[in-house]
């Protein structure tokens, strides 16, 4: 039997979608699991033993439907029996209807309960990831199920050492990115290369987010980071997207010498692979957030326009900080500036709490 995933994009959802692919290969381990995935996310999903392909999609090379029609022509080639679309935008919807044969199944995107949750009604919705494991009951794994970590996966597979982080013999239904055994040799060379000494305690920032208004306070990075240098003795890695550079270094400068920028400067896997290395890493609510997840590291998130009840929470080791105004949640995604003209989700919150809840969560 042959199934394809669906999710193009984007980080944080293609890696929340990996508790799917697991769900699936463990209830159909003789299944032929493919994954299309843009083409600046499928990076991602690499090194995924439960994974026979993964298929890049690329947005700029297939325009319109015609592109489509090409991309869904060479999927029809598979024989999918099944169709596990978990985007649901019109791309997917398109392509999924273009493979006949299949039997398409779909998640709720929950998009009526958010918009309640932004009204200031209260409503139930599930996190993402059981959402999308609900698609699956249909093939005997429904929102319920969960994945055995203990014996991890088949004789015969290599596992980075960083599975080791979460656990032996929990139920994992969290994210996980696979990294190599080369891949995490390599995330020490490179802080060699930065003068950072092996076994230095190690603590990760992301700064930045997609949306202005989900972004904490720069000054709140920077006097977080000086607490954890001097009263950790730790060294702070702050990592950014290519368009988050200059906030990244404005951050690491303001820090001092024992704050390093890397924003810009490496691709997705390597900053798994440095988040791996990392003891606690402190981001906003964004994509690398479920990245910190994926890879076992704790991870203390801040939470400012949107609440956690959207279904987007960090997983694993995680602690949330954020403020109950009755203005929250503004947003579904954040924005560019504060509706209210007073940005007080994020100046509410303050680098002595941010600090103590790192301090708890950081390795000695």
């Amino acid at each position: 039997m042959k199934i394809l995933i669906i999710r193009l994009g984007s980080i944080g959802d293609v890696v929340l979608t990996t508790p799917v692919i697991a769900a699936l290969k463990l209830s159909h381990p003789d299944a032929d699991l493919d994954f299309l995935v843009k083409k600046e996310y499928h990076e991602l999903l690499i090194g995924n033993p439960k994974l026979r392909r993964v298929i890049p999609f690329d947005g700029s090379g297939h325009k319109g439907l015609k592109g489509l029609l090409e991309v869904a022509g060479e999927l029809r080639k598979e024989g999918y029996r099944y169709v596990i679309d978990l985007h649901g935008n019109l791309r997917s919807r398109v392509i999924s209807a273009l493979i006949p044969g299949s039997k398409t199944l779909r998640y709720d995107k929950q998009a009526v309960k958010r918009r309640l949750l932004l009204l200031g009604f209260k409503a139930h919705t599930k996190h993402t990831v059981d959402a999308y494991l609900s698609a699956l009951a249909p093939l005997g794994a429904g929102d319920s199920f969960k994945i055995p970590l203990n014996p991890p996966f088949p004789k015969g597979e290599t596992l980075s050492p960083s599975f080791e982080k979460r656990g032996e013999g929990r139920f994992l239904k969290s994210p996980t990115i696979y990294l190599s055994e080369e891949e995490e040799r390599s995330a020490g060379s490179f802080l060699s290369e930065l003068g950072i000494p092996e076994g230095s305690p190690l603590i990760g920032f992301n700064p930045g987010a997609g949306w202005r208004t989900k972004r904490w306070l720069e000054e709140g990075f920077i006097e977080l980071g000086k607490r954890a240098v001097t009263e950790l003795g730790a060294k702070v890695l702050i990592f950014g997207g290519p368009d988050e550079v200059e906030l990244s270094e404005r951050v690491s400068d303001g820090i001092g010498i024992d704050a390093f920028s890397v924003g810009g400067k490496i691709g997705l896997r390597e900053a798994a692979a440095l988040i791996n290395r990392c003891s606690v890493f402190v981001t906003n609510d964004s994509g690398p957030m479920h990245i910190v997840t994926a890879v076992g590291t704790s991870v203390v998130a801040i939470f400012g326009p949107t609440v956690q009840g959207f279904g987007f929470s960090p997983l694993g080791k995680s602690a949330v900080v954020e403020k109950e105004l009755r203005c929250r949640p503004c947003s579904l995604h954040g924005s560019d500036s504060c509706p209210k003209g007073h940005f007080e989700c994020m100046k509410k919150i303050n680098a002595d709490e941010v600090f103590e809840r790192v301090k708890g969560m950081a390795k000695p």
